[in-house]
């Protein structure tokens, strides 16, 4: 078969006359010829591997009719587009092959020329559609999985995108709570406790706390404030911890080194305002993986809000302190 020709047509007939007249109707179309003498021929070929696009057999051959063989080629090739040549005589034996063979039409002894090209076009036609109809679908159940496959993408990163806004919604609501709170002067203790509490509400975490730094430039062992955080920085409990707190009192910007202590992972921020250190935030969630970017952000942007204020009530403390000098100079005049 040339490169050129895209269809095979196989000739099933007991007269080698018949076959050479079917050929040479066919020698001027771009059609690659196949012919047998028998079904059984036919059907080995089959076998070996060739695939007809069109079988057009003889209904009355010794040994092995038309409608047996083409009942037996359809369960080769069921895609083929199979024809019966008839007499007028057998048409109740081409009828039988139409039903059990599953056959295009048949064509009446002698036939003629023209129609019988014209056939053997409309058979190709019909295969080419067919097949074209098949891949059609193939592509389009193909497009509609990925089509699928792409929804249940898009709806999961809407999902996720609602869930990242309504936390920075949350995140900006806290901050802003924090901020009105900020506006006046409280209690060191008070101040801490409450700026916990909205960081517990608007982060999905277990527990927080703010450890603050001594005067030797380590953390106190016991948190200055805490929610749901009963743990101590000392060796013989949370070693671990306390290194990752001390580490993020000195380092210079925040990481994400999650400290894996039993059943919880930590993460401790610096909490410092310019060159000025007050301790860390240290926050905790059930798991071993190291918490998220976002909700990192959001805890650093907390304990930056927890800096200003904790410098605001060391500035006040210093300024009752010298107002109280004052006045002691005062009195003693």
């Amino acid at each position: 078969m040339n490169e050129s020709t895209t269809h095979t047509i196989l000739f099933v007939d007991d007269e080698k006359s018949i076959l050479k007249a079917l050929r040479r109707i066919f020698l001027d179309e771009n059609y690659h010829v196949l012919t047998a003498g028998s079904g059984q021929e036919a059907l080995d070929l089959l076998h070996a591997g060739e695939k007809p696009t069109v079988i057009i057999s003889d209904q009355r051959m010794p040994g092995m009719g038309g409608a047996e063989f083409l009942t037996r080629a359809r369960t080769i090739l069921p895609d083929s587009i199979r024809m019966v040549l008839t007499g007028y005589a057998d048409i109740n034996a081409a009828m039988e092959s139409i039903n059990q063979g599953g056959i295009y039409r048949y064509i009446l002894k002698p036939w003629n020329d023209e129609e019988l090209r014209l056939a053997v076009k409309d058979a190709v036609l019909m295969f080419d559609l067919v097949n074209q109809n098949k891949r059609l679908t193939r592509e389009l159940e193909k497009n509609n999985l990925a089509l699928v496959d792409l929804n249940a993408s898009l709806e999961q990163k809407v999902a996720e995108r609602t869930r990242a806004l309504r936390q920075i919604i949350r995140e900006l609501e806290g901050r802003d709570r924090i901020q009105q709170y900020l506006m006046e002067v409280h209690p060191l203790d008070e101040l801490l406790q409450t700026i916990l509490a909205v960081v517990h509400e608007v982060i999905d975490i277990t527990g927080c706390a703010f450890f603050l730094k001594a005067d030797d430039e380590r953390p106190e062992p016991e948190p200055a404030a805490a929610v749901n955080f009963e743990e101590r920085l000392d060796a013989d409990n949370h070693l671990a911890l306390a290194e990752a707190v001390q580490q993020a009192m000195i380092m210079d910007a925040p990481g994400n080194p999650a400290a894996l202590i039993g059943q919880y992972s930590y993460v401790a921020v610096p909490v410092r305002k310019g060159s000025k250190k007050f301790g860390a935030l240290v926050a905790k969630k059930e798991g071993e993986a190291p918490f998220h970017e976002n909700k990192l952000r959001t805890i650093i942007s907390f304990a930056n809000q927890a800096a200003i204020g904790i410098h605001d009530c060391k500035f006040q403390e210093n300024f009752d302190d010298i107002e109280a000098s004052l006045d002691d100079v005062l009195s003693a005049i």
